[in-house]
């Protein structure tokens, strides 16, 4: 396996489950007229993605241990957020605090007893991933009015003075969508006929579709796109044959792009029974979708390094908790992210993509002097 902003239909859904089953699609752009594609700004434009990572976001060293803190995790029940704990629990080990998963899921009841629960049993820190805002945003106020620090992975539109570190806030959000855009279009210039399949229940992929299709529009008028909706409550289940059906009843569509790779779960083998061959490219993809990409049945995906991001807010919770301001890279949301095709994903991926496979040494330096 987190800017935004768009109310949530999660709002809307009080539960994953009371949500639809098949995609709905919306149409833009394409035709023979217009300017062709500027390929060479796309280029450009992911050049400092390709073959390499991006920077490594933190470089400034903690001045104060968080030694014995309670740090209180909130798990949605998705395989991303259960991820950002596995990944969460050896950064806490090396700052010496304990972290705690509170278990919850999309639906409104849940989320609030999961945040009664953390505020009730006063923790130091907390670590929220993906849960919309709208559903804790009460919760939010009490943390804050008990000094208790929040910081926040892959939610949209959140306020700085609430919440002083949020990993894949808006313009992280914006710039990832940008290039998933780009790269379609440097592979297919005047020909890219690309469907955006978006998860509405999730804040970040309706900001990701919308910039996405704002770029395709802006670099090439003549490209066809389109977009796609996979309710949540289809991931790991009935995604593939809404993806599917959404295909055959649009056989020209030549490049699948993905808000997240938890939704292609399953794909590859329902193309395969279908009779179907398309482009995949994931963003943000999980190790699964890792594999898909490995084995070749995706054709790339946009890799965000959780391990960094998972260690960077647990290093950002360790400064707050004991009035320390966070690092620089943390506030400015800055994300190692790398294009990824097989030629790249040659060791195991089942933890996910590390960009900056030394990234426990580099925090343990920054953390080692501190008092």
């Amino acid at each position: 396996m987190g800017a935004k902003i768009a109310a949530m239909a999660a709002a809307i859904c009080l539960t994953l489950s009371a949500c639809g089953g098949a995609a709905s699609s919306s149409q833009s752009g394409g035709g023979a007229a217009g300017p062709t594609a500027d390929i060479k700004r796309a280029k450009a434009a992911i050049a400092g993605y390709v073959g390499h990572p991006s920077p490594f976001p933190i470089d400034t060293p903690l001045v104060r241990k968080p030694t014995g803190k309670r740090i209180a995790l909130v798990d949605c029940g998705t395989t991303i957020c259960g991820l950002f704990y596995t990944l969460a629990k050896p950064a806490a080990k090396a700052l010496g605090v304990k972290l705690t998963r509170i278990k919850a899921t999309m639906a409104a009841d849940s989320v609030a007893g999961a945040f009664d629960t953390i505020v009730q049993d006063k923790y130091d820190g907390v670590f929220v991933p993906a849960i919309p805002m709208l559903l804790w945003q009460a919760s939010l106020d009490k943390l804050n009015a008990a000094h208790i620090p929040v910081v926040t992975a892959g939610i949209t539109g959140t306020d700085r003075s609430k919440i002083p570190v949020a990993a894949f806030d808006t313009d992280a959000i914006n710039r990832s969508a940008e290039l998933l855009a780009d790269y379609v279009i440097t592979q297919h210039g005047n020909d890219t006929n690309v469907v955006f399949y978006n998860t509405p229940e999730l804040a970040f992929s309706n900001l990701l579709q919308k910039r996405f299709v704002s770029e395709i529009a802006t670099l090439c008028p003549r490209c066809k796109v389109r977009t796609a909706k996979i309710p949540a409550a289809a991931f790991g289940t009935t995604a593939p044959s809404v993806v599917v059906d959404d295909l055959q009843a649009n056989p020209d569509t030549e490049t699948a792009v993905f808000a997240v790779g938890e939704q292609a779960a399953g794909l590859p083998a329902a193309l395969k029974t279908a009779g179907l061959s398309v482009e995949v490219i994931a963003n943000s993809p999980d190790p699964l979708s890792l594999q898909y990409i490995k084995d070749g049945d995706f054709s790339a995906g946009l890799g965000s390094d959780l391990p960094v991001i998972a260690w960077t807010l647990m290093d950002s919770l360790a400064r707050l908790s004991t009035g320390q301001k966070p690092a620089p890279g943390a506030v400015a949301d800055v994300i190692p992210q790398q294009f990824l095709t097989r030629k790249e994903l040659t060791g195991d991926v089942s933890h996910s993509w590390v960009a900056y496979p030394d990234y426990a040494k580099r925090f343990a330096a920054l953390w080692s002097a501190a008092s």
